[in-house]
This record gives C-alpha cells, sequence and structure tokens, in this order.
C-alpha cells in the first residue's frame, strides 16, 4: 500500500513539475524574464537542483543581461546526473555566451562548438551559430593585425590603410576612460574593435552596414578612416546603463559628448541651430523637423548641460528611460531647465 501511494505522489509531482516548467517556458517565449526569474526561484526554494529549473532560470538571467547571475544556475543544470541531453546543450549554449561576456572566451568558444556539432537541440544549434558568429574567433579573422592594450582589443584588418593608427587609438582609449569615468563601471571583459578596410566584405558577413556593434559581447566593427564615427561611445554607454528606452536626442547626443567634452560644446550648437525658432522639446520628440543630425551637437550641450545643473548620479537615473516624462520625474524643475538650456543657446 505505502509503494503504491509513493508511485501515486511520484506521479502527481512529476506532471506538477512538467505543468510548471510548461508554463515558464511559455512567460520566457513572451519575453516575460523577471516573471520567470521570480516563479522560477520561489520553485526552486523547494527543489533546488531540478535541471530543468535551474536552466530556465539561468536562460532567464542571460536574456535579461544578468550574465554573472546566470552562471551558476546553468552550470547547475549542466552538472546534474538527472538532466536530459536537450537541457544540458541548452544550458551549455545559453553559458557559453556568459563565459564571453565574462572574459572566458576560450571556455565560451568550446561550449559553443560542442553544441553546434551535437544533434540533442535544435535551439541551441541555432544559439551557437548565432554566436560563433557574432564572437569574431573564426579563422577568417586569425589573419587580422591585432594590438592589445590594458581596456581595448584593436583588430585591424589592414592597418596600413588607416591614417593615423596611434591617434585613433588614443582618441578610443580617452573616450573609454571619460565614459568608465562618468559612470563609474569597468566592464567584465575588453572592448573589442574590429577595424574593416573593405566595408562591402564586412556588409557581406553580417548583412548589415558599417558602423555597428553588440553592447552585451562589447563588440565593435568600423570602417577605418570613417569621420565622426560614435559607434564606440554608443556602444560602450549602452551596455553600462542598458537603456529601456533611447531618444535620438540623449543618445546620439551622449556618444558625441564623450568625443568632443573638451570643447566648447555650447558654441558648437549655437551655430547650428536655427536662431528664430528653436524648441529643444521638438527636437526630442521629432528629430526630423529640424536639420540632419542637429540631434547630435544639441543633445552633447544637453549633457553636458544637465551634469552641471543635477550631477552624475541623477543623469544616470534619467538615461535609463530618456523620454521627456522621465526627465520631468528625475528633475522636479525641467521645465525651468529647459527654458535656461535654451536662451543660453540662443544667446
Amino acid at each position: 500500500m505505502n509503494k503504491i501511494l509513493i508511485s501515486l505522489l511520484l506521479i502527481i509531482f512529476h506532471f506538477s513539475s512538467m505543468s510548471q516548467n510548461k508554463e515558464l517556458k511559455k512567460l520566457y517565449s513572451k519575453g516575460k524574464y523577471d516573471q520567470v526569474i521570480n516563479k522560477a526561484q520561489s520553485l526552486l526554494s523547494d527543489n533546488t537542483s531540478d535541471p530543468d529549473l535551474n536552466s530556465i532560470l539561468g536562460r532567464a538571467y542571460t536574456a535579461s543581461k544578468q550574465f554573472k547571475m546566470a552562471v551558476p544556475y546553468l552550470e547547475k543544470s549542466i552538472l546534474s546526473e538527472s538532466v536530459s541531453e536537450e537541457t544540458k546543450a541548452l544550458s551549455k549554449a545559453y553559458l557559453a555566451k556568459c563565459y564571453f561576456v565574462n572574459g572566458e572566451k576560450k571556455k565560451a568558444v568550446t561550449y559553443l562548438k560542442e553544441c553546434q556539432n551535437g544533434r540533442e537541440s535544435k535551439e541551441a544549434v541555432r544559439y551557437a551559430q548565432k554566436y560563433l558568429s557574432l564572437f569574431q574567433t573564426s579563422m577568417y579573422y586569425k589573419a587580422w593585425e591585432v594590438v592589445e592594450t590594458k581596456n581595448i582589443r584593436y583588430h585591424f584588418q589592414d592597418k596600413k590603410k588607416v591614417e593615423d593608427v596611434d591617434k585613433y587609438m588614443n582618441n578610443l582609449e580617452a573616450n573609454y576612460q571619460r565614459i568608465v569615468n562618468l559612470f563609474t563601471i569597468v566592464p567584465t571583459k575588453k572592448i573589442d574593435v574590429f577595424v574593416w578596410s573593405d566595408k562591402h566584405e564586412a556588409y557581406r558577413k553580417f548583412d548589415k552596414s558599417l558602423s555597428f556593434s553588440n553592447p552585451d559581447l562589447c563588440i565593435v566593427n568600423v570602417y577605418n578612416n570613417q569621420k565622426d564615427d560614435y559607434e564606440f561611445n554608443h556602444m560602450l554607454s549602452n551596455m553600462v546603463i542598458r537603456p529601456k528606452f533611447k531618444s535620438m536626442l540623449i543618445d546620439k547626443g551622449l556618444a558625441v559628448y564623450f568625443d568632443t567634452m573638451d570643447k566648447n560644446l555650447f558654441a558648437i550648437a549655437r551655430k547650428r541651430i536655427p536662431k528664430e525658432d528653436f524648441s529643444l522639446l521638438e527636437l526630442w520628440e521629432d528629430p526630423t523637423s529640424y536639420e540632419r543630425d542637429l540631434s547630435k551637437p544639441v543633445g552633447a550641450a544637453f549633457i553636458e548641460f544637465l551634469i552641471n545643473k543635477g550631477g552624475k548620479a541623477k543623469l544616470k537615473e534619467f538615461l535609463k528611460v530618456q523620454t521627456i516624462k522621465n526627465a520631468e520625474k528625475v528633475y522636479p524643475d525641467f521645465d525651468k531647465l529647459v527654458k535656461t538650456f535654451e536662451a543660453m543657446l540662443l544667446r
């Protein structure tokens, strides 16, 4: 009788667990990672070794860009004696991305190659193929010249075609320090900057035009000698801030700010704005109503203005959601700040 009861309880527990995991997977597929994390954490308190729960929790942390948090759960899933081969492959694929972001490139590539060559999970294979391409560690790049500094690793397709290599690298190093100093956060891995001399070849490989970047992986792809290329600044600041909403005025302005903060930003912006009819809020909400790229100099001057008026802490809070509504929340005297800023521009 006791054996029958125990068997029934085990069956009930099994189906209950399957139902819970199915619900979590449904939430995950809808991108509701916070809900997955909360529910999975609660369920794991009763069964800390469940490989499926550990896997989906680790994947939810990875998808929500909390890479360090994801690692122990994904590792526990892989090491479980009861883990299925499919779940193990999927956990290993996501763990590879976490390892790469945390600076363990060799381990990450090894895991992805194992997943790519495996047959246990089609999703893991697709994930591995995607990130092996995005990591840019294949034989194709072995011929590129690599120059490594303390914070940045430069990959030159043809270093000789860069007009002034030292000036270029010094500029990026200076911007790196400016961004890190403002946000007081250091990236978990070196920034990899791929400098292409053949932009058509870059397009063929990635199906997108230079410049572009991946903030999660700290990788930037740029075209050599391209003027006013702020992709490095975009990538690094977005990686640090992880904004939930970006506006052209603030996002572009922030990138330009780091590149030109040693200049008179108000004087630069003043030369570009229309003297008779200019509204900061109109430019913010509808950048196309003004001349092309006006958001860059005005945004850069506005970032400097906000730092001077409200400090770094308020700026960082505001940058997470770059809307007028959030600015009014972060800066109680926002209307006054806008009027003051516009008056300074129109002098």
